[in-house]
């Protein structure tokens, strides 16, 4: 999935990143100047996204492609490919770099065409759009509350068992999420371990779960239903354009739920 608004030209596309145990196929694509949310509970695999994106983990499936935003040569990295330049295109920060208004960066994370920040604090988050607006590059940050990366986000990306399970604009998901996992991490449940396959894996702690849930594995598909907007949503549910009442009450009532009016109410979790 493309990033709406983005500012400038595509700089990341990450297609089909598999890491034995920790990811499976994860793909989307990244603009110039754009900032992509990744969220999901402790153990989703967003650590080990940001590892691979980086570096720091080389044993993966999969191909990143790099166009750089001073207009060098496109760059494309898969597991066999030796990568001198990837450090100074895809850098790592520290989420201790948005403790202070005025953040001090190396010249490598200044001058990249994607920062990449693991883990990002709720509160630190009205920095992060003064940052990208200041360097001008692209970011990847990640972070387990979806309603704190939306006050930042151009869109989210939602994590689960490796695998993202709902994609769209940050505004769409504020609006309803689809996925019954997004629902529930608005919501503050607590994480569970995923079920087993075949099927679903989500469907050990869904309320929504239907027979065909244990056999059939859900992929990604546009939804749009209900209160929300238009996402990228791997649920059964909407297959055949009827999902359960009940989860679309829930999609609804995700964010209120937990009292936020607008983004503005958002606070980080104790």
């Amino acid at each position: 999935m493309t990033i709406g608004d983005a500012r400038s030209g595509l700089v990341l596309s990450v297609r089909q990143v598999t890491v034995d145990g920790a990811l499976r196929e994860v793909g989307f694509d990244l603009p110039g100047g754009a900032i992509l949310g990744v969220t999901g509970e402790r153990g989703s695999g967003r650590t080990t996204l940001t590892r691979v994106l980086t570096g720091d983990l080389r044993d993966f499936e999969g191909r990143l492609t790099l166009r750089p935003r001073d207009g060098g040569a496109e760059i494309t990295l898969s597991a066999e490919t030796p990568r001198p330049s990837r450090g100074e295109r895809l850098a790592a920060a520290s989420p201790r770099v948005l403790d202070s208004d005025d953040p001090i960066l190396t010249p490598r994370q200044r001058y990249a065409d994607v920062l990449v920040i693991d883990d990002m604090p709720a509160e630190a988050a009205g920095r992060l759009r003064a940052l990208r607006d200041r360097h001008g590059f692209a970011i990847v940050v990640t972070g387990t509350d979806p309603a704190a990366l939306h006050g930042v986000a151009d869109e989210i990306a939602v994590l689960h068992a490796g695998r993202i399970v709902e994609h769209g604009r940050a505004e769409d998901l504020w609006a309803g999420p689809h996925h019954p996992h997004t629902i529930d991490l608005f919501a503050g449940a607590p994480p569970a371990p995923p079920a087993a396959a075949p099927g679903c894996l989500y469907r050990a702690r869904c309320a929504y779960q239907m027979g065909i849930c244990h056999d059939s594995d859900p992929v990604l598909d546009l939804v749009t239903v209900g209160s929300g907007g238009t996402t990228l949503t791997a649920c059964l549910q909407y297959d055949e354009g009827k999902p359960d009442p009940a989860l679309l009450a829930a999609s609804a009532h995700a964010v209120t739920q937990r009292g936020y009016a607008s983004p503005r109410d958002v606070q980080p979790r104790k």
